[in-house]
């Protein structure tokens, strides 16, 4: 019981902090406008009642309450029930959902949650896969298609050693040669 007696405002009990803050700053409010406004002129409240409605500044019961005691005053004071604007009321929330309707939307929004997951793993495994694929046939036409450079490696040492090959024979020749005209034999 003491707990809920802590949400007191101005005899209205609040079932939530929240609830109880914002009618203890209406309230605030309240007591600012009786301290700073001459409520006994009806011109006056008039226009202080009109200014709370249209920007709608109180929500709870105290401020309702208030607005309904500004009302009154301004019919004992001669005021047609038509000229003064109506009071604008915020209907209580609906109930909050059992824990058993709330469980059930909970497993609902996972298991299409967990549908959509297992739809883009596939697809994703599906383009890897194809990525893989393709990154493989790629390294293996680079290494072994015509212009490879492990082709181009073993045609250039291919060249350089039959390069050297028919160096090698040219001077051999030339040694030969010279070898015949000097008369040396081996």
């Amino acid at each position: 019981m003491k707990e809920k007696e802590r949400f007191v405002v101005d005899e209205y009990s609040f079932g939530t902090k929240a609830e109880w803050e914002e009618a203890k700053r209406e309230e605030e409010s309240i007591q600012y406008i009786r301290a700073k406004t001459n409520l006994s002129d009806p011109q006056t409240v008039y226009k202080v009642y009109c200014g709370l409605v249209e920007k709608k500044t109180f929500t709870t019961p105290v401020g309702t309450a208030f607005l309904l005691e500004l009302r009154a005053g301004l019919l004992r004071a001669g005021k047609e029930a038509g000229e003064i604007p109506g009071i604008p009321v915020t209907l209580p929330r609906r109930k909050k959902k059992s824990a058993e309707d709330f469980s059930r939307e909970l497993e609902d929004k996972s298991r299409l949650l967990l549908e959509q997951c297992q739809v883009k793993l596939r697809n994703m495994r599906i383009v890897t896969f194809f990525l893989g694929f393709v990154i493989v046939v790629m390294f293996l036409i680079a290494v072994f298609g015509p212009n490879s450079p492990l082709e181009d490696a073993e045609v250039k040492a291919q060249n350089k050693y039959a390069a050297w090959e028919q160096e090698l024979k040219e001077r051999e020749d030339a040694v030969k040669e010279k070898e015949r005209e000097l008369g040396i034999t081996r």
